[in-house]
């Protein structure tokens, strides 16, 4: 395990480099010290991994969900009755039913189109705010860092910015589970836990980075356990996972 509280030493610059923030100078003083550090390439290599996701992970392209949830709320919309044989007399009043039916029938999917869409925004813009609050974690200059492989092929990084509050877990090289989650805990010197959400692994093994705000300083660490899909309130299994964490 690597600990190291980010200052001059030019091995915390690598979340910096990665996202840009450095200035020409600085730039090329770091890739000069990349030359001899395989830890740093290694660092840089994970956080340049973690911005390109946070990258992809802002663009707008409807879900593939957003279909089906539409036709859903279609099935559930009155449809029209078949139409009549004969165009009815409008002086019967069979036109203006008609023509109330069709339009009940359009404002009807014109509010279901219109819920589902407010709820992408909705998700959209929850997701650009939280790739800005992860941003400004790693591109704190005085952030503390903690590195470790707690288990063989697994590599964890966890940034924490007392700047800001909050703190980044990224991990790669879990195997996905099927009907289980992976949940990040954080974990207190009086040795109670709470949750810090549950881990999302893509197929290569990779772990989205978690943003979580530790409740106090109090904090020093940080846990993983494998729970029933969803998460638990509490842990009901020994970690697979665990390290103290600086700040």
């Amino acid at each position: 395990m690597v600990r190291r509280r980010l200052g001059q030493d030019p091995h915390i610059l690598s979340g910096a480099y990665a996202l840009g923030a450095l200035s020409p100078g600085e730039s090329v003083r770091f890739e000069d010290h990349l030359a001899d550090c395989d830890s740093c390439v290694q660092e840089v290599r994970g956080f340049a991994e973690t911005t390109a996701l946070l990258g992809s992970a802002a663009a707008s392209t409807p879900p593939a969900q957003l279909r089906e949830r539409v036709m859903e709320e279609v099935a559930r919309t009155r449809q029209l009755a078949p139409p009549p044989q004969r165009v009815p007399d409008p002086r019967r009043g069979g036109w203006t039913r008609g023509l109330g039916l069709v339009l009940a029938a359009c404002l009807a999917a014109v509010i279901a189109l219109g819920v589902v869409a407010f709820d992408q925004v909705r998700q959209i813009r929850e997701l650009r705010e939280n790739e800005q609050l992860i941003a400004a974690v790693l591109a704190d200059p005085n952030a503390s860092y903690t590195s470790a492989e707690p288990m063989e092929g697994v590599s964890v990084t966890v940034v924490r910015s007392e700047r800001t509050g909050r703190l980044v877990f990224s991990a790669h090289g879990l195997d996905r589970l099927h009907d289980e989650d992976y949940q990040l805990w954080l974990t207190r010197d009086d040795g109670t836990v709470y949750s810090a959400g549950v881990l999302t692994v893509d197929e290569s093994g990779f772990v989205s980075p978690v943003l979580a705000a530790p409740q106090g300083p109090a904090t020093e660490g940080v846990a993983v356990t494998i729970e029933p899909e969803g998460g638990s309130e509490q842990p009901t299994s020994d970690p697979v996972m665990a390290l103290p964490i600086d700040g």
